[in-house]
């Protein structure tokens, strides 16, 4: 049996798409429904289930939408379906497609909480994650908990009344739908030295070029508008904005979250994982992962971290949580958990949204 093609994880919750059989070897997987407890979904199609040269694994209401032909299974919930004569080419190579609002080219100067990046507790060092650490409770205290129906993702804490995420996380749901919870460790636990709080969604702000691709999603980042004001404490703070363009190569990153510790792993840990990775320059990104026979392009919104013999990462579950560093004392958002094809595996280091380049945007949202 030959090796097993790479497999694209978007890190949850991830939306519904099709794996294209002719293009995998140059799109890798499209995101696919993966809600919390039902996501060990991922297969790939034999040669024997696709018959034509467009066809693709799908959903049976994306084949029957698009005009396809049901020509097998590939697996788990999906279907090999046939398109006739329409091979696709990857979108991502031309100019991004994007609505019809239009974009300043600054939104203005970056202004913080004067509170931001201040944590009271020291990051413990208790081995778990992919690779990583137990924090200590208390460590991270801006890390949101949000729930989208079933599906989970992190967030970030910026001020009193919102919380940064990735935009997938939220690009399809209904303010009415999410849930953030702060201060919170140990997830459904009462025993805990200071209690978690859940809060309601007024509004979702996502990013105007934000987009939906086969590979890492475009502009991946979105603004939670709470329903009440946030009460700091010393659990429960936020984190600092960093400046427009502001370039972290080579330097470690935090990210945190509870997503899995394996990937396609339906475990998710209670506790808050941390993890330690290096920002690496997005040109070296694409080459690691074309060495294990992926292409994919790491835009000027977008960053690396992670290591090439793997090892650390973020996965499942993460998505949307902080990548973080800490200088002269307080904590910054660098980053947000994004994509990224498997988990802690080598040559193929996380995808985060790169922070710097739409933080006049966020900073406009959350100061208007």
């Amino acid at each position: 049996m030959g090796p097993r093609s790479p497999r694209l994880v978007f890190k949850d919750p991830v939306e519904p798409g099709t794996i294209q059989a002719s293009l995998f070897n140059q799109n890798g997987f499209q995101d696919l429904t993966a809600p919390e407890e039902n996501r060990d979904i991922w297969s790939e199609a034999s040669d024997s289930k696709t018959k034509c040269s467009s066809g693709s694994c799908e959903f049976f209401l994306s084949c029957w939408m698009t005009s396809g032909l049901i020509e097998g299974t590939c697996g788990g919930l999906l279907y090999a379906c046939c398109h006739r004569n329409t091979a696709k080419t990857s979108e991502h190579h031309g100019p991004l497609v994007t609505n019809d609002i239009p974009v300043p080219a600054n939104y203005g100067p970056v202004v913080n909480d004067p509170r931001c990046g201040v944590s009271v507790a020291k990051q413990g060092a208790q081995r778990r994650i992919v690779g990583g650490d137990e924090a200590g409770f208390g460590s991270f205290p801006w890390q949101a908990y949000i729930r989208i129906g079933s599906s989970r993702c992190g967030g970030s804490l910026v001020n009193r009344y919102h919380v940064v995420t990735a935009g997938h996380c939220v690009a399809r749901a209904s303010a009415r739908q999410v849930q953030v919870t702060l201060g919170d460790y140990v997830i459904n636990s009462a025993v805990e030295p200071l209690p978690a709080y859940t809060f309601g969604v007024r509004k979702i702000s996502v990013h105007p070029y934000f987009k939906f691709t086969p590979q890492a999603d475009r502009f991946d980042v979105a603004v939670l508008r709470l329903d009440r004001p946030v009460q700091y404490m010393a659990h429960i703070a936020p984190i600092c904005l960093p400046e427009k363009g502001e370039d972290f190569l080579g330097q470690f990153g935090w990210a945190a979250g509870w997503g899995a510790l394996q990937a396609g792993s339906r475990l998710r840990p209670k506790t808050l994982q941390a993890v330690d990775v290096p920002v690496i320059d997005n040109r070296l990104c694409e080459r690691w992962h074309k060495s294990n026979g992926i292409n994919v392009i790491i835009y000027d919104e977008m960053m690396c971290a992670g290591y090439r013999g793997g090892g650390k990462d973020s996965c499942q579950g993460d998505s949307g949580g902080p990548l973080m560093m800490e200088r002269t004392g307080r904590w910054y958002l660098i980053g947000i958990v994004s994509a990224g094809y498997s988990c802690a595996q080598r040559g193929q280091p996380g995808i985060y949204h790169r922070v710097a380049h739409t933080v006049d945007w966020i900073s406009y949202i959350i100061n208007s």
